[in-house]
């Protein structure tokens, strides 16, 4: 016969181990450098509820930096089942793919990113690195164009489209977007070098 007390007890195991408070832990467990424990709290959560989104971006994100890019993805698409107008969710799949070297599953997930979103920064810039790395060098201008005129502060932005200028033969609009890499952080060596080399083959 069950008591009041065994049934307070229940109910308290069945909190503890709600999908939700097990995400909780797994995420703590994450931030303080336990990923064999937070990855075994995920699943758990998993388990409990196969619908409950977080813990399957959790998980995806934890495998993903690890490099263990085809668990990571697996994980990443049960997610846009369950949350399919969730741009985040595309963007974190085109990143796990970038990062397994598919750049052309890469690629169709960044550009669904922008089907949801037209103007969403990292998609613009993830796919104009994506395609600047694929030597498809139009496509990365007008992409990482879009981004810069979000973000006018990015360096890295401004390298890759003078970079991207000087393949081009258009040296000057590379001197200007170096410069003004160095305008924002007069320490960045990547655009200084850059303007070295320019310089001294113009001499």
């Amino acid at each position: 016969m069950n008591t009041t007390e065994n049934t307070l007890t229940n109910i308290d195991f069945l909190e503890t181990e709600s999908a939700a408070s097990l995400n909780e832990s797994g995420t703590r467990l994450a931030k303080s450098g336990e990923m064999q424990k937070a990855e075994e709290n995920f699943l758990k959560a998993i388990n409990l509820n196969p619908h409950y989104a977080q813990s399957y971006h959790n998980l995806g994100i934890l495998q993903a930096s690890q490099q263990r890019t085809q668990e990571a993805i697996k994980n990443l698409e049960k997610l846009i089942e369950l949350q399919p107008e969730n741009p985040e969710h595309y963007l974190n799949l085109g990143t796990t793919y970038y990062l397994e070297g598919s750049y052309y599953e890469s690629e169709l997930f960044f550009s669904k990113v922008l089907e949801i979103d037209n103007d969403h920064p990292d998609a613009l810039f993830n796919l104009g690195k994506l395609l600047f790395n694929m030597e498809r060098t139009e496509e990365a201008i007008s992409r990482i164009e879009r981004f810069h005129n979000i973000e006018r502060s990015n360096t890295e932005a401004m390298l890759i489209l003078g970079i991207c200028f000087h393949k081009m033969n258009d040296n000057k609009t590379a001197q200007l977007y170096w410069e003004k890499a160095l305008d924002v952080d007069p320490d960045y060596q990547e655009a200084r070098n850059m303007l070295k080399k320019l310089n001294e083959s113009n001499a």
